[in-house]
């Protein structure tokens, strides 16, 4: 049985080695203490508790399953705010994008959850066909803009846990998996589907030549 307290270390060290990953994780953290200051020190109704609750959200998905917890945290989000915002308010938009981003392999997935989402909000709002042809259009227009000016790049140094390392020294050394003893084959295929997702690997092949550069081997 895993120690909770050994897998909380492992986030947190995974987190920390992450440096741009851990800056977006304290700023959602400074985000809920700002919402709800400015609940207290102004009169401004802007449903606070959502934006802190949905940046709280976002913070301990992040904590506890790094890049792809951005992704389900920004869409959790996205969806919320979706309810409270006016249709010509494109933050959603922007989350969702960024959602997208981070998750490359569920792109359609996420963007079909926003789209029943604002198809929902949109309903009950009572609003016209026009105001869901807006915002179609810009998510559109969003979508490509970011695909043209940004290009997601691969972690420069490989995250990592320790037992990630241990299998990956093994399969270095020309190994295949059912004959590292380590941990049961199971188990070794479900930590490199991690350690490849986490460091943008298309295959465990391509993590193991970036693992042998790494170690000069």
């Amino acid at each position: 049985m895993i120690n909770p307290f050994s897998r909380l270390r492992q986030r947190y060290l995974l987190l920390v080695n992450d440096k741009i990953l851990l800056i977006i994780f304290l700023l959602h953290l400074l985000l809920i203490i700002c919402h709800i200051s400015q609940n207290y020190l102004s009169d401004i109704q802007y449903y606070w508790y959502l934006r802190a609750g949905g940046c709280g959200i976002i913070a301990f998905l992040i904590f506890f399953c790094g890049r792809k917890g951005l992704s389900y945290g920004l869409t959790i989000y996205a969806c919320a705010l979706i309810y409270v915002n006016t249709f010509y308010n494109y933050g959603s938009i922007f989350f969702i994008l960024v959602a997208m981003g981070a998750n490359p392999k569920r792109q359609i997935p996420i963007a079909v959850i926003f789209l029943i989402n604002v198809i929902i909000s949109f309903s009950l709002k009572q609003l016209i066909v026009i105001s869901f042809i807006i915002q179609l259009t810009y998510a559109a227009l969003f979508y490509l803009c970011m695909k043209y000016v940004f290009k997601v790049h691969a972690p420069e140094k490989l995250n990592l846990t320790d037992d990630e390392k241990k299998i990956l020294q093994e399969l270095s050394k020309g190994k295949l998996q059912k004959e590292i003893d380590l941990f049961s084959e199971q188990t070794i295929t479900h930590k490199m589907k991690s350690a490849r997702e986490r460091n943008m690997c298309n295959s465990t092949a391509e993590l193991v030549e970036k693992f042998k550069k790494e170690i000069n081997i």
